[in-house]
């Protein structure tokens, strides 16, 4: 017998879900000429999203999605927002917007226009801002915002990702009458393990059973590793180990070469036939850490069932002695 490390676990695919919510809507006509964000780029106001007829796209603060053209005598809410996206990026010296598109709002439009190698009209065309509700904001363009798409006004463009990604196993019925639902995971991925736990259990209509899956802490699974979670349109698999026997390392007997008496006690037979009183660590895959016996100890495996050693014990015993070939347990 030797010292080994046993447990046991149980792997599933785990996906990874980045939960996505519209973050802005565009008001330009034309082709996509270029993509500036990748899925997943982190964007602040003034950052360019797209390109629409060569003309930059970019992104800025604001409740109001833009609806119109605004120039010297515009007056509203997309005003005060142009303003204050003016102000932020240094070209408007104002401490509080007053929402009126007056000249000094025109001059500083104009030099972001000359920052933007546009023309320096001083009119801000709707399509060229998309107003996003909350940034800076971990984006993903939509799906129709490609390269040589046409755009037309009011359609989404934008979507922001939650700050980090979900992990849930789903599994059929008949696994999930195997399947804890409590307990130690790890997910592992190409160059990356995160330890974590199952945070809750639940079953859809269907009958899937969905496991979530959380730090320890409750935390995200991924901590400060999210950055790494593939952003796509598909889930990110992964693999999930549940770990139904925590392990142990110690010496190993064969599972079957330990008995168990009446009272639920568990023993092995010792080369001389003497019981010895163990107590089992962990098991899995045909093995047991066993606490009781010492590395090098020999013990019996059990052979046709009968009544092994004092009375109650139940098990069976080899008469031919030890197990393997020299009646030693590995």
């Amino acid at each position: 017998m030797q010292e080994e490390t046993v447990g046991s676990s149980m792997s599933f695919p785990v996906a990874a879900r980045w939960e996505r919510a519209p973050l802005g809507t565009g008001a330009a006509t034309g082709t996509v000429t270029s993509l500036e964000v990748a899925e997943g780029d982190t964007v602040s106001a003034g950052d360019i999203l797209y390109t629409v007829d060569l003309r930059p796209v970019v992104v800025a603060s604001g409740e109001v999605p833009a609806f119109r053209d605004l120039a010297e005598g515009s007056e509203g809410a997309d005003v005060r927002q142009l303003q204050e996206f003016l102000r932020d990026a240094g070209y408007l010296k104002v401490r509080t917007p007053d929402g009126t598109f007056g000249t000094a709002t025109t001059a500083a439009v104009k030099k972001w226009q000359k920052t933007a190698k546009v023309d320096e009209d001083g009119v801000v065309r709707a399509g060229d801002v998309v107003f996003a509700s909350t940034l800076p904001a971990r984006v993903v363009l939509d799906e129709a915002v490609t390269v040589g798409a046409q755009l037309t006004p009011g359609q989404p463009v934008v979507s922001s990702l939650g700050l980090t990604p979900t992990f849930v196993m789903e599994l059929a019925a008949d696994q999930a009458q195997v399947v804890p639902t409590s307990g130690r995971v790890s997910v592992t991925g190409t160059d990356v393990t995160w330890e974590g736990v199952i945070a809750s259990a639940t079953t859809t209509t269907d009958e899937l059973l969905v496991l979530s899956l959380t730090a320890s802490d409750g935390g995200p699974l991924c901590g400060t590793g999210c950055g790494s979670v593939p952003v796509a349109e598909k889930d990110a698999l992964f693999t999930g180990n549940i770990i139904t026997v925590e392990a142990s390392t110690g010496p190993a007997v064969p599972a079957a070469a330990v008995g168990t008496l009446a009272n639920g006690d568990a023993f092995v037979v010792a080369e001389d036939g003497t019981q010895v009183p163990v107590t089992i660590l962990s098991q899995g895959n045909g093995r047991a850490v066993v606490q009781g016996i010492a590395g090098g100890d020999v013990v019996r495996l059990f052979g046709e069932k009968s009544t092994a050693g004092a009375s109650g014990a139940t098990g069976t015993s080899d008469p031919a002695g030890p197990a393997g070939s020299d009646g030693a347990a590995p």
